[in-house]
């Protein structure tokens, strides 16, 4: 198939999207009716949004633990990926940040940013189309609410607990409003919920510095009630269409791992923060880990952000969603 014809059913799988069933029946029969193969959603280029957790810096050093040329101090940035990585291998394309092969033109670009929240999307999706308008061979990755959550917290006991979930699934409405903006610009989406930070070693240590009375819950699971509440707003406010949007569930993907799991997925330690405390990402690497440290099997790179292995995880968990979905 041509890929004029590839793109005309492209817009009409969109334009059915809005239409109600009588005026979509007669959409399908004008774009050729229902039957014929459609080409596999191919992104031609690549724009990956969010904090942390996605970033990869102009000289390939990420927010987790770095890898080296073996016998060297010489960083492979293609090793230990962040999840974006995964989903650019699946479709054949090279990040400018990570390009060992050096590709003469790149075409996947990182917009993520260390200590982003959700009201920061405005300002990348500005700077993605400072480089072009959207169009619909492209994909945008969107990964928010890590920080969104700590500064939340951060203001317990202070607020309550009650106004704190308030704003936190305001700020996942508020996210899922840009979320729509950009699918209905033409790109492909893949959204990524916000993780379960509950369940990383910070809740475990925040609930044993901080115990709360006989009868509350744990500082942990209030960590994870604000990801839910986050979480929520996003999920009813985004539009329900896969044709626009691919759903990934990063707070279920940290749940199912969970002991007595853990070692069904080969992870054996979810509890122990990887990185020495004297060298924290961007600066932690493999030969600054904590004695015992395993990057394969191991969770965390701090009490907060993902080793490589839940890395791993979610690229994997992200670049299924990306080919398997209707785009």
């Amino acid at each position: 198939m041509s890929s004029g014809v590839a793109g005309v059913l492209r817009g009409c799988s969109r334009l059915l999207a809005w239409l109600g069933a009588a005026a979509a029946a007669l959409v399908v029969a004008a774009c050729g009716g229902a039957s014929g193969a459609i080409e596999p959603f191919k992104p031609e280029r690549l724009m990956v949004m969010g904090d942390e957790l996605s970033v990869i810096l102009p000289d390939g050093r990420k927010y987790g633990i770095n890898a080296y040329v073996a016998g060297s101090s010489t960083l492979d940035c293609a090793t230990h990926a962040v999840w974006v990585q995964n989903v650019a291998t699946v479709f054949g394309l090279t990040f400018a940040q990570c390009n060992p092969n050096a590709v003469a033109s790149p075409d996947a670009q990182i917009y993520a940013q260390f200590g982003a929240k959700a009201s920061a999307v405005g300002a990348q999706i500005d700077r993605a189309l400072a480089g072009g308008a959207f169009a619909e061979k492209q994909m945008v990755t969107m990964y928010f609410g890590l920080n969104d959550v700590l500064e939340l917290y951060a203001q317990y006991p202070a607020r309550t607990q009650d106004a704190l979930k308030a704003e936190a699934r305001d700020r996942g409405v508020a996210l899922g409003q840009q979320v729509n903006r950009v699918a209905r610009a033409g790109p492909a989406v893949l959204l990524v919920t916000a993780p379960d930070l509950g369940l990383a070693p910070f809740g475990a240590a925040e609930t044993a510095a901080k115990p709360e009375p006989a009868g509350a819950i744990t500082r942990a699971k209030f960590l994870s009630q604000l990801t839910d509440a986050f979480n929520a707003g996003l999920r009813v406010t985004i539009i329900n269409d896969g044709r626009l949007i691919g759903l990934v569930s990063s707070d279920q993907m940290v749940r199912d791992i969970q002991p007595p799991f853990n070692s069904f997925y080969g992870f054996t330690d979810l509890a122990t923060p990887m990185c020495l405390p004297t060298a924290q990402p961007p600066d932690c690497g493999t030969d600054t880990l904590v004695t015992g440290a395993d990057t394969t099997t191991w969770g965390y790179a701090t009490d907060k952000l993902f080793g490589p292995a839940l890395q791993s995880r979610l690229g994997q968990i992200a670049a299924s969603r990306a080919v398997r979905n209707p785009f």
